[in-house]
């Protein structure tokens, strides 16, 4: 769904991430935050674009939002960065609890 973007981009703290929203409307955006669905819905993953800044601080911020640990094998860890890194990618459908997150946090 969609949320109000701040009134004023002065009034978003300082964070060492963001997110840009979508152009899809005039002077308003939803938030990049889409879910995906593969192997005939029985693999739900979360997408997240349009991430800058500290990507690392962004994924641990992320993580501890999301209760998830950070597992030994980088190939089987739940959060993957695609796409040269710019797209994220969750395992598990997450998109209404980080949506909430990022809105809470101004973006």
């Amino acid at each position: 769904g969609w949320s109000a973007p701040p009134s004023n981009p002065e009034d978003v703290p300082e964070y060492p991430f963001g997110i840009t929203r979508t152009r899809t409307k005039i002077n308003v955006g939803f938030l990049p935050i889409y879910s995906k669905f593969r192997k005939d819905g029985t693999k739900a993953t979360t997408i997240i674009k349009r991430i800058t800044g500290n990507k690392d601080v962004f994924v641990r911020e992320l993580r501890a939002q999301l209760r998830l640990p950070v597992h030994k094998n980088p190939r089987l860890d739940a959060i993957r960065w695609r796409a040269s890194g710019t797209i994220l990618e969750i395992q598990g459908n997450h998109v209404r609890p980080v949506k909430y997150w990022l809105a809470g946090l101004g973006f």
